[in-house]
């Protein structure tokens, strides 16, 4: 095995200093998570046939597999080399003129707004058809034999599998040519592509060269998935909700239908990057994918619905029973309904819109107007006028209707309109693939995405290693003359795009560009027998066998800031596991209970954890999570050595931006049970919100049973280990002899009178955790209301708590103060090191233990932890926290 120097490792993108904190993930060993023993025990590789051939260890951390590569040269199929047509500006974004904003609705055509897309999706269909004639059966032959095995153990609560992740690691499995490569032009200028959804065939690996960028095409209409594909006939790009299951209006396309039940608006469309069915596929090059979700869109379909709003308007509503009230001028209008566009036809001016609307809410008072169909340049719907500081109907300019970005979407999706289970953003991911084994990100730089960078789903083997992911990036030139999207001088063809319709001007904060999560490990629906996605028409001769759960996966040396969860490890809702393994969800005896997301699974030979992530630097998101879905389960996940550097100072809410550190989320009908977690080595700095274990992220009147199907699961949260985790106060603070802050939230479920959930008390257990002195921490609960839930003990107070914290060695929350709301949560005593104590404890939390650092005369107890502990000492090591690399 080949060792790799410090240098070489700065060439990969990793963090050398990451490497020098290594731990074995595993700093809280009372309960081991690699026990074999017990009904659910991993099996190990007896039950499948032991691969021919094991990767070695990566040198950095031997707990991991051996880092990926990029292609040699003679394992590529072919070259495409960039249109001298398309290049990128100095800040890295594409020239508005590339793709230019139609004059006039339907004037966008496709050879300027989605010129690559054939030929890309050409090439790799012919390298998926050459990788399947090579080792397509091989790849079958080796599933046939593992399945064969598995079905002759008969064990019925478990799901057939096939060949593991590390059988078909072995070369035999891998094609000797498996890559396209997308370059720069030769003989010109030209760096960039610009297409339209692409399939990743099974076995093929999509390479973006160096300084390369793949821009996502702004054509709303080719995003828009044919019949067979959708779930219903809500078009991409549309923004609608359906709250409390109330029928959709008359003349929408599911007009009368309660409810979009468990839908989310990316499955409306296609995303950028697409994949079914796949082994050994992999995305990887030093080059981006950019989402462009920042721009206006556009649509080569003069029939295709879309959203527009109006410059120069302030809409403000409310909510009054089943209407919307206090709106003056409408904000939007739409192009045509979705019901006239999938019946070929143009909606007359003026009928109500269906692509943008609250549906059971979408009757506007004062005045009674309506989003209505309007496809003038100039005008308002129902010759209402604008009425803004020195803009009114007649100014040239002023009334102008321009097309919504897909950042728009979605926070129209998510706000104005309700939000709720029943909210619905119609979307494209940037990457989403389903049941996959060995599906890698190396490297890749994904940047400006419309919904969730990568979604994968059902995958055995997923490695995202050296992997770049910020959203929002937009670019240098915006909002130079502080104006942005909404921009009265918005002209159509130009300008900058800094600020969603509303005003607000884009940042990382999830008010500004929602729902783009980094990384979303998930499971799927159920298990699969399916042949392999060789192409985006074709297939292969034999069906693999794909269990639907997460295994074995490497989350490691990436540079995370999107706007959403860092990454998320979503248990649920969908649920693989066979009836009779869901324990005591559905009747069956808890022993039998398996769990969606084990890391424990068919472990490979060539790493120490089944789901690992670690050595990452995570700027603005919301945090290593695991939920909001936890249903099917969640347990054995290692996070260690990982790094938190944001620009919260404690008191100022402009630079909160809703920044989280580690975090497990879950609701009442979406609840399982969450456990053997372990957070080991995390350093932390300008976060808002420290740590979080949330079962009430949905409020009950939020999961009704109708959206979930699922029925009321309350949450089980226990076992989970904290350990090494200094919270900090940022360097300008400290300059200026400031503290800084954060917060922690413990919420466990408290017994209600008015749904069906039993208590559900948090178990967790600290060691070697640090709040620096410097750092005022509060506590959240009591800012975090939990409606419709009855006292059982006569008090007033919400019972939002109910956690026990079991405090190990060396634990100091003090920082310079302990805010808390009424109730008391943990008070520090009045001499001492800190040490706390429970007077009143309406809360519910349970403090076994004390701060025990140093004796009653430490002035700064953290101060001393981290001096006898590396893992946090590190945190002070100036290279610990590098910038967010150039991905320009």
């Amino acid at each position: 095995m080949k060792k790799r120097s410090a240098r070489e490792l700065v060439v990969l993108g990793l963090s050398v200093l990451s490497l020098a904190g290594c731990g074995d993930g595993n700093g809280i060993s009372a309960t081991s998570s690699n026990s074999n023993s017990g009904p659910n025990s991993n099996p190990g590789p007896t039950t499948s046939p032991a691969p021919a051939w094991t990767p070695g260890r990566y040198a950095g951390d031997t707990n991991l597999p051996d880092s990926p590569a990029l292609p040699r040269d003679d394992q590529v199929c072919s070259v495409l080399q960039a249109s001298n047509t398309l290049v990128k500006n100095a800040d890295g974004s594409l020239p508005a003129s590339a793709d230019p904003t139609p004059a006039s609705y339907g004037g966008a055509t496709t050879q300027r707004n989605n010129p690559d897309q054939a030929r890309i999706q050409a090439a790799l269909d012919a390298c998926g058809a050459a990788v399947d004639a090579e080792v397509g059966g091989k790849i079958a032959q080796a599933d046939q034999s593992a399945a064969a095995t598995q079905q002759a153990a008969n064990k019925p609560l478990v799901n057939i599998a096939g060949a593991t992740s590390e059988t078909l690691s072995n070369p035999a499995y891998k094609a000797s040519k498996f890559s396209v490569r997308l370059v720069r032009n030769s003989g010109g200028a030209g760096n960039a592509f610009l297409s339209g959804p692409l399939v990743l065939p099974s076995g093929v690996t999509l390479w973006i060269d160096d300084g390369v960028t793949l821009f996502a095409s702004r054509d709303v209409a080719v995003y828009d998935k044919a019949p067979q594909d959708r779930p219903n006939p809500i078009t991409c790009g549309a923004a609608v909700n359906n709250p409390a299951g109330l029928p959709a209006p008359t003349g929408s396309a599911n007009a009368g239908q309660a409810t979009l039940a468990g839908v989310s608006g990316m499955q409306n469309c296609y995303p950028l990057v697409r994949g079914n069915h796949t082994v050994n596929a992999s995305i990887v090059g030093t080059g981006s994918i950019d989402g462009r979700g920042y721009m206006p869109l556009i649509s080569s379909s003069p029939l295709y619905p879309t959203i527009r709003w109006a410059t120069g308007t302030t809409e403000q509503f409310s909510y009054s029973g089943n209407n919307i009230s206090g709106v003056v001028t409408p904000k939007f209008s739409c192009t045509n309904t979705i019901a006239a566009y999938r019946a070929g036809t143009l909606a007359p001016e003026g009928t109500a819109c269906d692509v943008v609307t609250a549906m059971g809410k979408s009757t506007l008072t004062t005045p009674a107007v309506t989003y209505v169909v309007n496809r003038q340049a100039t005008s308002v719907p129902g010759g209402m006028t604008v009425n803004s500081p020195g803009c009114a109907s007649g100014t040239a300019g002023c009334a102008r209707w321009v097309p919504a970005s897909w950042w728009d979407v979605a926070y129209h999706g998510n706000k104005d309109i309700g939000g709720g289970p029943y909210s619905f953003q119609g979307n494209p991911g940037m990457v989403w693939m389903q049941q996959s084994k060995n599906l890698t990100l190396y490297q890749i730089t994904l940047r400006n995405s419309t919904f969730f960078t990568v979604e994968a789903d059902g995958v055995d083997g997923l490695t995202a290693w050296g992997v770049k992911i910020l959203t929002p990036l937009l670019p240098d030139a915006a909002n130079q003359a502080n104006v942005g999207m909404n921009n009265d001088a918005f002209d159509g063809t130009s300008g900058v795009y800094s600020h969603l319709y509303t005003g607000a001007q884009i940042d990382a904060s999830s008010t500004g560009v929602k729902n783009t999560d980094g990384i979303d490990p998930s499971v799927a629906s159920g298990p699969e027998h399916a042949s392999l996605g060789t192409g985006s028409k074709t297939t292969s001769g034999s069906p693999i066998y794909f269990d639907g759960y997460v295994k074995n996966v490497a989350i490691v040396y990436n540079y995370l800031s999107p706007s959403d969860d860092n990454v998320a490890f979503k248990g649920g809702l969908s649920d693989p596991r066979v009836a009779g393994a869901k324990g005591a969800q559905n009747g069956s005896p808890a022993a039998d209970m398996l769990w969606g997301i084990d890391g424990n699974r068919d472990v490979s030979s060539n790493r120490t954890y089944g789901i690992t992530v670690a050595h990452n630097h995570s700027y603005n998101g919301h945090g290593l999570s695991i939920g909001s879905p936890t249903n099917a389960g969640v347990r054995n996940i290692h996070f260690y050595d990982n790094y938190f550097d944001s620009v919260y100072d404690g008191t100022n809410a402009a630079t909160d931006m809703g920044v989280v550190g580690l975090r497990i989320k879950s609701g009442q009908a979406r609840g399982g049970d969450v456990s053997n977690i372990y957070y080991d080595g995390a350093c932390m700095r300008g976060i808002s919100s420290f740590l979080v274990f949330d079962m009430y992220y949905t409020a009950p009147a939020a999961d009704p049973i109708s959206y979930t199907g699922l029925g009321w699961l309350p949450p089980s949260f226990h076992d989970i280990n904290v350990s090494n985790v200094r919270m900090m106060n940022i360097p300008s603070n400290k300059a200026a002899g400031k503290a800084g802050g954060g917060s922690l939230t413990f919420r466990g479920l408290h017994a209600d009178t008015s749904f069906a959930n039993a208590q559900s008390v948090i178990q967790l257990n600290l060691a070697n955790v640090v709040a620096d002195k410097d750092v005022v921490l509060g506590i959240s609960n009591l800012s975090k209301g939990v409606l419709n839930i009855g006292s059982t003990d006569g008090s007033t107070q919400s019972k939002a708590a109910n956690a026990t914290l079991n405090l190990g060695a060396n634990v100091s929350l003090l920082g310079q103060s302990l805010a808390h709301g009424t109730g008391g949560i943990l008070t520090n005593t009045s001499s001492g090191a800190g040490k706390y104590t429970a007077p009143t404890n309406t809360l519910n939390l349970t403090v076994i233990g004390s701060d025990d650092a140093g004796s009653a005369t430490d002035t700064n107890p953290a101060a001393t932890i981290v001096s006898q502990n590396p893992k946090l000492s590190v945190c002070d090591d100036p290279a610990s926290w590098p910038s967010f690399p150039n991905v320009k």
